[in-house]
Parts: structure tokens; C-alpha cells; sequence
């Protein structure tokens, strides 16, 4: 594992972490909060007195009409009126960080986040379609075992599009493997000024799969805590 902190993210990691007693965990694409079920055990294990939340971001939803404001909304419930700690990975990514931007958490992981237009810029081409889409037609061979169902293609376009989030004012951890570190790893955290965690021997599902991830990333929040 790699790790890089610069001096701008040092400054911010201030003893916050858990005046609100909550973590909010955010599935990616594809997926459910299923992804997160032994994070979600483990992290209640570690911190007794914090209550993990992990919300379905389809509950509710007409998954075909189904926008990432949607989703983040979902996210936004979850969270409360605490000051939670979220922590997103893929799609969900980009969903916590956009909830960022409407509430006040202590901090923000995104474990190789879909990135925002300010990172690639986007296609503002791209057809906005309701729909659905699976994840092999869009993404290839799934890795064996991992649980897919339908997504929204509607909130896949509006990605595609892009989706500006200016800047980040909490602590933040950026974490990557092997597969996108030099387009959703190093660009976010240097455009957000990010601390960078990177496992080089993990693949993108991987990342949420392996213990050593979930507590490399608890042990940088309770560096944050008192």
C-alpha cells in the first residue's frame, strides 16, 4: 500500500471525525449495499457507538428514470442531521462527493470514484435516455461472484456528461488499485487536494472486497477523530 498526504489535506484533517456518531457507506453501479455488508459488520465491531448506515441509492426508484440527484438524495436522508462520515465507492463515489456539497460531513472517502468534470471535463453529447443497462454489456466479464442487477442509464448519461463538484471542504482520502489510479486516483486527490491511499495489487472490486482496504480506511479516520 502507498500513501501520499500533502500538506493542504494534513492541515484539514482536524479532530472531528465522530461528533456525529454516523458513517454513511455508498454502493457503486450496478451493485447494492450488499457490497458493503462485512464493512458495515467490521466498522460496527471497531466503533460500538457509531451507527453505519448503508442505504440503498434504488429504493423507492424507478431505476429506469432514475437521475443522480436521485441518488443523492437518498444519501442526504441517510445522512441526517449529523455530521456524518461518507464513504463512496465507483459511482458511489461521486455520489458522496456531491452530497458533500449539500451537507457538512467530518470526512469523505472515495474508493476510485466515477470523476467529476473537472477532472476529464465530460461530453456534454452524450444522449440523456431513460433505461436501464446491465453491467457486463457496459462494463465486460463480471468478476466471478459479484452480485450485478439493472442500472439507471438515465444517471449513467448524466456521468457521462459530466457532473461539477468545484471543491471539497472536509478531509478527504482518495483510495485506488491498479485499475484506475492514473484516471480516478492521482487526478482526484491532486484536484481536490486529497490524501492518496493506493493498493497496485487490487482491482476495482477488489477494493471493497479486501479487509486490509476497509481498515487502511478506518485507520485514517480515526486519525481524525480526538
Amino acid at each position: 500500500m502507498n500513501t501520499r498526504a500533502p500538506e493542504s489535506a494534513r492541515r484539514a484533517a482536524s479532530p472531528l471525525a465522530f461528533d456525529g456518531q454516523r458513517i454513511v457507506l455508498v454502493h457503486g453501479a450496478t451493485s447494492g449495499p450488499w457490497v458493503f455488508d462485512d464493512w458495515a459488520d467490521s466498522w460496527a465491531a471497531r466503533w460500538p457507538e457509531v451507527e453505519v448506515r448503508v442505504p440503498d441509492l434504488q429504493e423507492g426508484l424507478d431505476v429506469a428514470h432514475a437521475t443522480m440527484s436521485d441518488y443523492v438524495d437518498r444519501v442526504l436522508a441517510a445522512v441526517g442531521d449529523r455530521h456524518a462520515v461518507l464513504c463512496g465507492w465507483s459511482m458511489g463515489g461521486l455520489v458522496a462527493m456531491m452530497a458533500a456539497r449539500h451537507s457538512q460531513p467530518a470526512a469523505l472517502v472515495v474508493i476510485e470514484p466515477s470523476v467529476p468534470a473537472e477532472i476529464n471535463g465530460g461530453d456534454p453529447n452524450w444522449p440523456l435516455a431513460a433505461g436501464t443497462y446491465d453491467a457486463e454489456s457496459t462494463y465486460g466479464p463480471s468478476v466471478p461472484g459479484t452480485r450485478h442487477r439493472p442500472e439507471s442509464l438515465l444517471a449513467r448519461g448524466e456521468r457521462k456528461r459530466g457532473i461539477s463538484v468545484p471543491a471539497m471542504t472536509c478531509p478527504l482520502l482518495v483510495v485506488a488499485g491498479r485499475d484506475y489510479v492514473d484516471t480516478r486516483g492521482r487526478p482526484v486527490a491532486e484536484q481536490y487536494g486529497a490524501d492518496l491511499m493506493e493498493f497496485p495489487e487490487l482491482g476495482h472490486f477488489q477494493l471493497v472486497a479486501d479487509p486490509r482496504v476497509r481498515g487502511a480506511i478506518a485507520q485514517w479516520v480515526s486519525s481524525l477523530a480526538p
